[in-house]
């Protein structure tokens, strides 16, 4: 099905600008051509005394490269900076290391080897991510969501969604999660819990804010929202393995609650299982055939309460992970996301209600010449034999 839509839209208010990214590019791009990549970079642009963020990475945008590194160029403006690394000490995205090099105000999630074995002999887990996408402006503006700065995300490829909040509390409360992962060197599960409720903005949106790891972000906020939802419940999540989430929307659906979900082909092949037991309980799950991923993280409850940020619905991303979580209450805001929702849904052919498709080949469209490995297997586009079919 071909949907006629803009490949990126927004959605401006005095408080919180909302932000979609449609999956409808045939390739990633190094170009900022999408609406959230154009709000960041024109921050970036008129900042002139500081400039916080956390990030899991940067890879092919050099418009932001390049402005990040001019602010961290100038003595007159002060940076503090956070990028992830992984099990090995390299970054997924390789012009991360670039920009460390170039920003001496740039620090990471973990310093040496040391530090990765110290965590894995508390918790006998490796794999704790910086996945945060934030970026905080002397103006108090915070530009946050599911959109990393890559060629696949703020470049245009992947569905995601971002926000620019316009807001003292939430940016210095922003500073604070930053200020004990910069300044003090605590990452994640030696940091404290950091959140705040009934943050109300001008427009009167009431903003829930926590930072992960904190089991709170499902105590209070996404399963009692699930338990209290009446009508409806829609879903746009990339990874979603969480049991506990799993059964409150079966939970839901069983008491009449309309209920929908739509997941990344990758994540739905690795994990069928969790896509067979929603099915099997008859939530109508969609499993995108698009060439991109489905890199949202969200869920509208009821046309009015939307739980959304950095975070996928997975134990690690709770309980390991720096990661950043909204509940945001306000109806434009959740009638918006959800229009978009049904933008996705309806361009996903009524087929993959049923079966799974493969990220690559032909059942995903230009997934064969889009120039990225999409189902990890370490072949791409003519080198896959899916694509070769």
């Amino acid at each position: 099905m071909i949907i006629s839509v803009p490949v990126f839209a927004s959605v401006q208010d005095n408080s919180l600008d909302l932000m979609f990214n449609y999956p409808f590019y045939k390739k990633p791009s190094s170009k900022i051509r999408t609406q959230s990549a154009k709000v960041l970079y024109k921050e970036l642009k008129n900042e002139n005394n500081s400039l916080d963020f956390m990030m899991y990475g940067i890879y092919k945008q050099p418009d932001i490269f390049n402005q990040i590194i001019e602010l961290c160029n100038n003595p007159q403006i002060t940076v503090r900076g956070i990028v992830d690394v992984n099990t090995k000490g390299m970054n997924d995205y390789p012009d991360t290391h670039k920009l460390k090099a170039q920003c001496k105000n740039i620090k990471t999630d973990f310093a040496t080897r040391d530090e990765m074995q110290e965590y894995y002999d508390k918790q006998k887990k490796l794999g704790y991510l910086m996945h945060n996408k934030v970026f905080v402006f002397s103006n108090n503006h915070v530009w946050t969501g599911s959109t990393n700065i890559s060629s696949t995300c703020s470049g245009g490829f992947n569905a995601n969604v971002s926000y620019l909040i316009k807001d003292k509390k939430v940016a210095d409360l922003y500073r604070q999660e930053i200020s004990q992962m910069y300044n003090d060197e605590k990452f994640h599960i030696d940091k404290q819990k950091i959140f705040a409720k009934n943050i109300i903005l001008e427009d009167s949106t009431v903003l829930d804010i926590y930072f992960a790891p904190n089991e709170n972000i499902l105590n209070e906020a996404i399963i009692p929202s699930f338990q209290n939802a009446k009508k409806s419940i829609y879903v746009a999540m990339f990874y979603f393995t969480n049991k506990n989430i799993l059964e409150e929307l079966i939970k839901a659906k069983n008491r009449g609650v309309d209920v929908k979900v739509i997941v990344d082909a990758s994540f739905a092949k690795d994990y069928s299982k969790y896509i067979n037991i929603m099915r099997e309980n008859e939530i109508p799950v969609k499993v995108e055939n698009w060439a991109g991923k489905m890199h949202c993280k969200f869920a509208v409850i009821d046309n009015n309460i939307t739980l959304t940020g950095s975070l996928n619905w997975t134990n690690s991303a709770v309980n390991y992970n720096d990661e950043n979580f909204l509940k945001i209450q306000n109806p434009r805001i959740a009638k918006e996301t959800i229009k978009y929702f049904y933008t996705l849904w309806k361009s996903i052919p009524e087929k993959w209600l049923y079966a799974i498709p493969d990220a690559e080949g032909v059942d995903s469209k230009n997934s064969c010449k889009d120039g990225i490995d999409n189902d990890h297997n370490g072949l791409m586009d003519k080198n896959d034999p899916k694509c070769q079919l």
